[in-house]
């Protein structure tokens, strides 16, 4: 089994299983992966029918925006509870910068943004306000209906592991109940 670290988010799971067996612990790897697809199990009979609805992910950069598709740690996350996306996000691909002229390529039922705050500026949050400030933005379904909310960045994108993916879904849960 080759490592598969940085190609695809997709393969969270099988870098996973690859570490555990690595690591001599493949019984509780096993155990583990047991455990989340349990909880995905869980999730899927609390939710019922908000999986239907459509789900959008956004990350505020200082200068960009991005929506982010089905191949990310998020998205298979989303994909392996059934969860519907927005036609611009349900792609096969990581994720796209968008400008202010496709924002509508940002609505759902229900967004999940965070923002990337790296520089002492906080320019990702400042992105985000000048974003939601905007007309446009205020014209979403999202927007309207007080569904957006602000997750956090190192759980929903930076750390692509099973305890963050159990934490995921977890507040995937608590959100999608105030649908």
């Amino acid at each position: 089994m080759a490592l598969n670290v940085g190609s695809s988010h997709k393969k969270w799971k099988v870098n996973f299983n690859l570490y555990a067996e690595a690591l001599g612990k493949k019984a509780e790897g096993d155990k583990a992966m047991a455990a989340y697809n349990e909880k995905i199990q869980e999730a899927k009979s609390k939710l019922g029918d908000k999986l239907s609805k459509q789900v959008s992910v956004v990350r505020f950069l200082p200068q960009a925006v991005r929506i982010y598709q089905k191949d990310t740690f998020a998205g298979v996350i989303l994909s392996d509870l059934g969860f519907a996306r927005p036609p611009a996000q349900d792609k096969d691909q990581f994720m796209e910068v968008i400008t202010k002229e496709r924002i509508a390529d940002m609505d759902g039922d229900i967004m999940f943004y965070f923002n990337a705050d790296y520089d002492a500026d906080k320019g990702g949050t400042k992105n985000q306000e000048a974003w939601f400030s905007d007309p446009l933005f205020a014209g979403l379904n999202v927007a309207k209906n007080n569904m957006a909310f602000k997750v956090d960045e190192v759980i929903w994108n930076l750390s692509g592991g099973i305890i963050s993916a159990k934490m995921l879904v977890d507040e995937i849960v608590t959100y999608a109940g105030k649908l």
